[in-house]
C-alpha cells in the first residue's frame, strides 16, 4: 500500500548549473569523467533510510527513480534514468515536466505509471542497478518488493518530507557523485540567497502555505520542502500555522475545515487553487475572509507546471519555480506592507 497525499498537497539557470547538467550524458561517459577527475565515491556505499539501510556494491549505471524530483538530480549529475514516473500533474501531454523536457530521451528512459504505486513488473523489466526513491511515500512491504528487484534507497524519516538538499546528497552518494551533488547544492543555495538579498522586504513577513479548493482546505506544515523554500527566501512561518495544524496526523500537512480559512492569519499567503482558477478562489466568500487575500497579499497558483515546480523542489525545478514565484511574492509583500 502506498502512503498517499492529496495531489495539490503533493531567474535564469546559473551558468555553473547549466555546465553540470549539459544535455545529459551516458552512464559510461559520466563514469569515465568522474573517475578521471578523481571525484567518484568508493563503492560499496551504504545509505540509511526509514526502512534500515541499503548497500550498493558497484557504481550504478541503470537507474530507476520514483517519487517527485528524483530524476532531476540524476539528470543534473549527467545521467539518464532508465525509468522515471510519468507526471499527470504538471507534466503536460507527454507526462514530462517542463524542466526535464530538454534532457528526456524517450529511447533511453521509460515513463512509469505510478498512479497506483510503483509498477513492479515494469520496473523489473528495466533491469535497474538501483532504485532511488528518497522522497516518495510507500510502506515497507512495497520497499521489500522493490528491494527484490534492485537495491532501493527509500526516504529517510517521514514520507514526502525529505528536504531537497538531503535528496540531492542521497542520490549523489548512491551514484558515486557526492562532490558533484554538493556543487549542485551550493549553486542552487547561492541563487536562493541572492534573491533573498535582492528582496530585503521579505525579511520578517509571516506566511502560510495552503491548498484551497471549493470543498477542501489544506495547510502545509514547516516540515514540507515547499514551506522551507519560502523560509529560505526570508519569510517566517506564521504562528497560525502551528495553532491550526499542530494536531495533524500527517507529517507535512493538515486538513482544515473550510470555516477555518479566516483564521489563517499571516502577512502573505501562498496557495494552490485546487480545481479552481486563482480568481475563483479569491471570489469564494470563505476565502475572501482570509486576511492576506483581503489585503491582495496572496500568491494563488493555478498553473500546473508552476505548481509542480514549487511542489517538487530540486536543483532543476528551482530556477523554473523562482522565475515565476519571486515576482509574485514581491507584489504580495508590497501589499502586505
Amino acid at each position: 500500500m502506498r502512503v498517499r497525499a492529496p495531489l495539490p498537497v503533493l531567474a535564469a539557470v546559473p551558468l555553473a548549473l547549466v555546465a553540470l547538467v549539459g544535455c545529459g550524458a551516458s552512464a559510461d561517459e559520466t563514469t569515465e569523467t568522474s573517475s578521471a577527475n578523481g571525484s567518484s565515491d568508493a563503492f560499496p556505499v551504504t545509505i540509511e533510510h526509514t526502512f534500515g539501510e541499503t548497500t550498493i556494491e558497484e557504481q550504478p549505471e541503470r537507474v530507476v527513480v520514483l517519487g517527485w524530483s528524483a530524476q532531476d538530480t540524476v539528470y543534473a549529475l549527467g545521467l539518464d534514468p532508465v525509468g522515471m514516473p510519468s507526471y499527470v500533474y504538471g507534466g503536460g501531454d507527454d507526462g514530462v515536466l517542463p524542466w526535464n523536457e530538454d534532457l528526456y530521451d524517450p529511447e533511453v528512459t521509460t515513463l512509469l505509471d505510478t498512479a497506483d504505486g510503483p509498477p513492479l513488473e515494469a520496473i523489473a523489466a528495466l533491469q535497474p542497478d538501483v532504485i532511488l526513491a528518497p522522497y516518495e511515500g510507500f510502506e515497507e512491504s512495497v520497499y521489500d518488493s522493490l528491494s527484490g528487484i534492485a537495491p532501493t534507497v527509500a526516504y529517510p524519516g517521514e514520507p514526502w518530507t525529505t528536504p531537497w538538499r538531503e535528496q540531492t546528497r542521497m542520490i549523489g552518494e548512491a551514484l558515486g557523485r557526492s562532490a558533484e551533488a554538493e556543487e549542485l547544492i551550493t549553486e542552487a543555495d547561492g541563487r536562493v540567497a541572492e534573491i533573498a538579498a535582492e528582496h530585503p522586504e521579505f525579511e520578517g513577513l509571516t506566511f502560510a502555505y495552503t491548498s484551497m479548493g471549493a470543498e477542501a482546505l489544506y495547510l502545509y506544515l514547516p516540515t514540507d520542502p515547499r514551506v522551507q523554500l519560502i523560509e529560505d527566501l526570508g519569510f517566517t512561518v506564521a504562528p497560525a500555522v502551528e495553532t491550526l495544524g499542530g494536531d495533524s496526523e500527517s507529517s507535512f500537512y493538515a486538513q482544515l475545515a473550510l470555516e477555518s480559512a479566516p483564521d489563517i492569519e499571516s502577512d502573505v499567503i501562498v496557495g494552490f487553487a485546487d480545481g479552481l482558477s486563482a480568481e475563483e478562489v479569491a471570489a469564494l466568500p470563505i476565502y475572501g475572509q482570509v486576511p492576506a487575500i483581503q489585503d491582495d497579499a496572496a500568491v494563488l497558483i493555478d498553473d500546473e507546471s508552476f505548481g509542480a515546480a514549487v511542489s517538487s523542489v530540486s536543483v532543476l525545478s528551482l530556477p523554473y519555480a523562482l522565475d515565476q514565484l519571486v515576482d509574485q511574492l514581491a507584489a504580495a509583500a508590497e501589499n502586505a506592507r
